[in-house]
């Protein structure tokens, strides 16, 4: 071991020697430069510091000056007395920032004179004696909650009196601190300088002793290259190099060509590759992509996850192999001399492998769509879900009847859709109350399809086509919830006429849950509260109400009229809104439902300047309107006070599921409402 050391000392020896003067020039001068930027960035603090000075002096003048003035008017001073306070601490934290670090002196002399330091320090004192008779009258007005004004004008008269020499000193001061900083900055450029020319005559020598050798190394660079080209024809990945140029490099294996089916050319511009074989938005992602990998400061291991090109799908028209469908590039960084000249770009074909991926989250999804289904089922009376069930799918056959039979020269387009609209809008609400997620997500995308259409002024047989496509995608999953419904039933061995056990309270239960669940939502907080008859048996049409009316105007109450937590609190009420829910079936008040919100309430005038923006009405339509008139018009199919849907309002047909549900059974619809305090909707049918 010794000799093999001796023998490679001894044939190295020049070299071993000319690299360790270069490495310790490095070190030398890399030491000096790390010690340097630290003083410098020292500096440049000490420099900020005195920045602060002259600003919080300022800020102090100014709030003083603030203050006389509110003492003076007679207005409030907390305001003017916090701006003191945080430019005193602020002036304070300066100060003492600059004294600790004057009192450290640099390591190395040579790099500061002493006299810049000694000079700093005496402005430091002079700033410092010019701002304690300020601090001194500044003090006793901090303190106290309720300064005299006499106590103000002494203070601001003494600030005013010091500002300008305050603010003269801290700029001295700043100038004797940039003229260390720069001091030391023309210091570490000649000491580089220095370094520089050692580095050149030690690579000179370097070149002269060792220009023979370097033909020995072409000689083994020459067959390292033979043996690297036996490897990328072996290899059955895709590699090339990709240059800081963006192009293809010159070296690349076999299979390479293979996957592309064709050859690579080198020099080719690698984003026009791209734009024959992924989409424009893979493209452009791949090249900000790239562009990150390129730059020196990214580490390889911190972008890996952010890839475009992670199992990319190859567009139709690529002039690819027959099956390939998805192909993967992994990039890795080649960096010398600690910057990135070239990426490593493995290319393989993932194709099968994201089929099966596919095939299984299919798999996985249609599973997990039926746990849930189930899970929802399971959570709430199987009769009632099969009962709206029942009841939803009867509603969409007549629907679709209309659909078949329309005549446009006899009816309207926008009265079928709005009829269409509030059908469906009402089976929404039911199906989030009772939990069926499913049919309430298909229902709100059957509002998506139909509200551009509802809008839009002409109208024709054609139009009505997306809207019968998703009256069947509705239907299906109203089908399918059925079949599953039906199971339930049959392995809990209940029969089709059993009647729920506890209706109404299992209402009310649901209803809470619905409330929390839109509040979640909607990121509101809300209380559910609920007054019931002392006889828990209900009619049917109170049933009916619970069912249909009842959901929207709870989504209504929660959208429209409880304010977000912090906008309650700023006008002094409790964070979580108040909804109330009061039934009522006796003989003294008749049948009754009311729904309570302690919200926003109503405000004409608000919904008048909306109908006049949206020129539903003219301005002298709306003048002729009375009070009531105008509230009457949000139960108008399409009027939303919202300016944007949402998935739980804004579409304009909540209120007119209300009204439409009430009229059937004979009813009659009150609404007491008072801004900023409450919203009341009462609905009362005639005792049977």
């Amino acid at each position: 071991m010794k000799t093999l050391l001796a023998s490679l000392f001894g044939k190295y020896r020049d070299l071993i020697l000319a690299i360790g003067i270069f490495l310790l020039i490095d070190a030398g001068v890399s030491a000096i430069n790390i010690y340097t930027s630290r003083q410098i960035e020292a500096d440049a603090r000490l420099i900020n510091n005195a920045g602060l000075l002259r600003t919080y002096s300022q800020q102090l003048t100014k709030g003083l000056l603030t203050l006389d003035m509110d003492l003076r008017n007679g207005a409030l001073t907390q305001s003017s007395l916090a701006e003191i306070s945080e430019a005193r601490a602020g002036f304070d934290d300066a100060r003492a920032a600059l004294q600790a670090g004057l009192a450290q002196a640099p390591a190395f002399t040579f790099l500061e004179p002493g006299k810049l330091r000694e000079d700093a320090t005496d402005n430091l004192r002079q700033v410092l004696r010019t701002w304690e008779p300020i601090e001194r009258e500044v003090g006793p007005l901090i303190v106290n909650a309720e300064p005299s004004l006499e106590s103000a004008a002494s203070a601001v008269q003494k600030a005013v009196t010091r500002n300008n020499r305050l603010t003269r000193q801290a700029n001295d001061l700043t100038e004797s601190l940039e003229e260390m900083a720069a001091q030391k900055a023309r210091t570490v450029r000649w000491i580089q300088a220095l370094a520089i020319t050692l580095a050149v005559l030690n690579f000179a020598l370097i070149v002269f002793k060792f220009i023979g050798r370097l033909t020995v190394s072409d000689r083994e660079t020459a067959a390292a290259r033979q043996e690297t080209e036996r490897i990328l024809g072996s290899v059955h990945e895709g590699l090339f190099l990709l240059t800081s140029e963006r192009t293809v490099g010159s070296q690349r294996s076999a299979s390479l060509d293979r996957l592309f089916g064709q050859r690579l050319p080198a020099g080719a511009d690698f984003r026009a590759v791209l734009d024959e074989i992924v989409s424009g938005e893979a493209r452009e992602a791949a090249q900000d992509y790239i562009d990150l990998l390129f730059n020196k400061k990214m580490k390889q291991s911190l972008l890996t996850q952010l890839n475009p090109l992670k199992e990319v799908e190859i567009r139709e028209q690529a002039r690819l192999p027959k099956g390939l469908t998805h192909l993967s590039f992994e990039f890795d960084q080649i960096r010398e001399d600690g910057h990135v000249v070239a990426l490593l770009v493995s290319v393989f074909d993932v194709s099968q492998k994201v089929q099966l991926e596919r095939e299984l989250a299919g798999a996985e999804a249609r599973a997990q769509s039926e746990i849930a289904l189930l899970l929802d089922v399971l959570d709430h009376n199987p009769h009632d879900v099969a009962v709206f069930l029942e009841r939803a799918r009867d509603a969409l056959q007549l629907v679709n009847g209309d659909l078949q039979d329309f005549q446009p020269s006899l009816h309207s387009y926008s009265q079928l859709l709005n009829r269409i609209g509030r059908i469906v809008h009402g089976l929404k609400g039911e199906a989030g109350a009772l939990g069926c997620n499913s049919i309430a997500r298909e229902a709100h995308d059957f509002e998506e399809v139909l509200q551009p259409l509802r809008r839009r002024p002409n109208l024709s047989g054609d139009d009505l086509i997306p809207v019968a496509v998703a009256l069947n995608r509705l239907l299906g999953e109203i089908i399918k919830v059925e079949a599953v419904v039906k199971r339930v039933r049959q392995f809990a061995g209940e029969k089709h006429d059993d009647p729920p056990s506890a209706p109404l309270d299992e209402t009310l239960h649901r209803l809470e849950r619905y409330t929390l669940k839109i509040a979640e939502d909607l990121n509101k907080e809300i209380r559910f509260e609920a007054a019931l008859p002392e006889k828990h048996s209900l009619p049917d049409t109170l049933l009916a109400l619970l069912q249909e009316a009842v959901p929207q105007l709870i989504r209504n109450a929660i959208a429209h009229g409880i304010e977000t937590p912090e906008e309650r609190q700023r006008q002094g009420k409790p964070r979580a809104g108040t909804i109330r829910l009061e039934i009522h079936a006796d003989e003294q008040n008749g049948l009754g439902i009311a729904v309570h919100d302690d919200g926003r309430g109503l405000a004409p005038d608000e919904v008048r300047q909306l109908l006049i923006e949206r020129q539903l009405y003219s301005a002298a339509e709306v003048a002729a309107m009375s009070d009531q008139q105008v509230v009457a018009t949000l139960f108008e199919p399409g009027f939303s006070s919202l300016a944007q849907a949402g998935e739980h309002a804004g579409r304009g047909d909540g209120l007119a599921v209300v009204k439409e549900a009430v009229s059937r059974l004979g009813g009659r619809l009150r609404i007491h409402s008072r801004p900023n305090s409450h919203t009341r909707f009462l609905m009362q049918l005639k005792s049977a």
